[in-house]
């Protein structure tokens, strides 16, 4: 739900969540821009943009993107992705607030996205807002995928939690890959709004992570900040370092299910 705090939560992540948070599969972005019908004339809204993993590679396809995140420092990575990205993304708009903040004056959107961050928001608040400010025919795609730290299920996530654990006191349970579903599931919680066709799709894939990409990672989590870790941060770092390298793998993979929620707003 969201609080006053919201620009906190992330902060001292930033330029890890910039650099290592992962992307979302192609697959993912092509499914929102067929089944939306995203062209040249299109208009979206990226809710809780972070640092643009979404926003970024739809401004390809569409006439605008607005990313919306609390976090100033955060938008100011995801403007340095576009400004880097292939097709540099000029596009793109990067408005500070949160779900709290949506208005009409935003505008109207063929298509708003929420991806890892639709847990963060007051849930109906948001999607009764988003009624009013899709445009007919359009609709909204709430995306996520496991956080591997506390709910993957190789063997070596269990092992980088159990050092992480070590260091931190209030570390969140560890829950494992099928145990912690929300007990309001969203797709029947959109079914209380003016959405029709609402469908859930899964687009599986497998990720390869190196050594430094595991501990930028776990420096990108809100309860896993620099922050957090505070003078504790350099001797976490060495210590996960070196536990990896103790494994002798060259390349850690993760099999990854990334979920969508997609529905269109009610045109009668």
């Amino acid at each position: 739900m969201s609080t006053a705090d919201d620009s906190e939560l992330f902060e001292s992540t930033e330029e890890w969540y910039a650099h290592y948070r992962p992307s979302y599969p192609d697959a993912a972005i092509t499914s929102l821009r067929e089944q939306f019908a995203l062209d040249g004339s299109a208009r979206v809204l990226d809710l809780g943009c972070g640092a643009g993993q979404i926003a970024i590679p739809l401004a390809e396809h569409v006439n605008e993107v607005i990313g919306m995140d609390p976090n100033e420092r955060m938008l100011r990575e995801a403007r340095r992705k576009a400004d880097a990205s292939e097709h540099e993304a000029e596009n793109t708009e990067w408005v500070i607030g949160s779900d709290s903040d949506l208005s009409n004056e935003l505008g109207t959107f063929q298509l708003v996205t929420m991806g890892r961050s639709f847990h963060w928001m007051d849930q109906r608040r948001t999607l009764d807002q988003l009624c009013s400010m899709i445009e007919p025919g359009g609709g909204i795609a709430i995306i996520t995928d496991e956080e591997w730290l506390v709910r993957g299920g190789q063997p070596w996530h269990e092992a980088v939690y159990t050092l992480a654990d070590e260091y931190l006191e209030a570390l969140p349970e560890r829950t494992g890959p099928t145990d912690g579903e929300y007990d309001d599931p969203w797709d029947e919680m959109v079914d209380e709004f003016e959405f029709t066709d609402i469908e859930v799709t899964s687009i599986e894939s497998e990720r390869e992570w190196e050594i430094g990409s595991i501990v930028g990672y776990v420096f990108s989590l809100s309860y896993c900040s620099p922050d957090i870790f505070g003078d504790d941060k350099d001797a976490f770092e060495a210590d996960l370092r070196t536990h990896l390298n103790e494994r002798e793998e060259e390349t850690f993979t993760q099999d990854v299910t990334v979920e969508m929620i997609t529905a269109r707003k009610t045109t009668v």
